[in-house]
């Protein structure tokens, strides 16, 4: 909902700035208008759309539970189908992936242990797609942006108009941002961290080509120069002004060592496991290797020497690969354990908990 009412807020503000550089003035009936049949147009179409991919999806997974792929393949087109499906329909397409993505959202909450692997999979697959997505769009802005200082900023074409523009577009986004989290009673210390929260770059750079074709090139530029001092701020203010607000946290550097840690004690826990029962020499070291691999503790020599071992053709028997995976499955067990026994001392600490979930599912490979 954050997300919702975060593109909602930013397409009324561009909207009615671009409708003011190109008319003149700024007619409130009109953009109100606009605004109402553009955002409630893209809930309907993200819904009604979200619902058909949604019972496709299941159907499919009910009648064939190995469709892994297909699933995938299908999350991933699900939100550029409903934005040209809205587009054409001329509503926000934004909106409408938006309440889309909160649909698929629980739509995923409710299917996680269906296939298991599908899930770990497609997470990892949207993470990497969203990544590589999030940062096309920086790398897009930021060409933008020396192309237009480089060729009129420097030679005044453009003028300064669009750096209060920029900073009023800003302090309006916190105004209205501010006043709905005090009417979603959230206080006032929460209503102005959900005013000052959320870096500004994909969804505000999208907005800005949404109206390339109802402004000249000069006005363009004004534009794409006006969100960029949006996105600069939303990333600058926060920076400055939340430490003083927020209670502080251990650092990043201080997650990372107590991860390795932790990891470390879990691997010795399992290799410890291991060393106490009977296992034949040729098992032994090939279940010792992957759980020292846990922690890549591997030496390069170690993976070459274990690389030739493999590729000469050299597979168990039958009888020893039971042994290897019942020995994994024990060492497992005692990991999980740990991990468990952790996590109710660190009263289940977000890093313990990331830490816990990716135990589970190499655990499950």
């Amino acid at each position: 909902m954050e997300s919702l009412f975060n593109d909602a807020s930013s397409i009324i503000l561009v909207s009615a700035t671009a409708l003011w550089v190109e008319q003149g003035d700024l007619n409130y009936r009109v953009t109100f208008l606009r605004f109402l049949l553009s955002a409630f147009g893209g809930i309907l179409v993200g819904i009604v759309v979200a619902l058909l991919m949604i019972n496709f999806r299941q159907g499919l997974q009910r009648l064939n539970l190995w469709a892994a792929n297909a699933q995938n393949m299908l999350f991933l087109v699900t939100p550029f189908f409903v934005y040209f499906v809205a587009e054409k329909l001329e509503v926000s397409g934004i909106i409408a992936v938006v309440c889309a993505g909160l649909m698929q959202n629980s739509e995923s909450a409710n299917c996680r242990f269906m296939h298991p692997r599908q899930f770990h999979n497609g997470m990892v697959t949207i993470n990497m797609v969203r990544e590589m997505l999030n940062n096309i769009v920086f790398v897009i802005l930021g060409i933008l942006i020396v192309r237009i200082l480089r060729t009129d900023l420097l030679h005044s074409t453009v003028g300064w108009s669009w750096l209060w523009v920029g900073m009023a577009l800003y302090g309006v986004n916190l105004i209205v941002r501010f006043i709905y989290g005090l009417l979603d009673k959230l206080g006032w210390k929460n209503a102005i961290l959900f005013s000052l929260g959320g870096v500004r770059g994909a969804i505000t750079l999208s907005l800005v080509f949404t109206v390339a074709d109802n402004v000249n090139a000069v006005q363009f530029r004004q534009l794409v120069l006006a969100e960029t001092l949006v996105i600069i701020l939303s990333m600058v203010v926060p920076t400055v002004i939340l430490p003083f607000i927020l209670l502080h946290d251990i650092s990043d550097r201080v997650v990372k060592e107590r991860i390795i840690k932790i990891r470390t004690k879990m691997v010795d826990r399992g290799i410890k496991a291991v060393e106490k029962i009977y296992l034949p020499d040729s098992v032994r070291n090939r279940v010792m290797y992957e759980l020292r691999d846990q922690q890549s503790a591997n030496t390069l020599r170690e993976f070459w020497k274990n690389w030739l071992h493999t590729s000469r053709g050299s597979t168990m028997v039958a009888e020893k690969r039971e042994l290897d995976q019942r020995a994994l499955l024990w060492a497992f067990r005692t990991e999980l354990d740990y991990l468990d026994m952790i996590s109710q001392k660190e009263e289940m600490r977000d890093y313990v908990y990331q830490l816990y979930n990716t135990f589970c599912w190499q655990s499950r490979s």
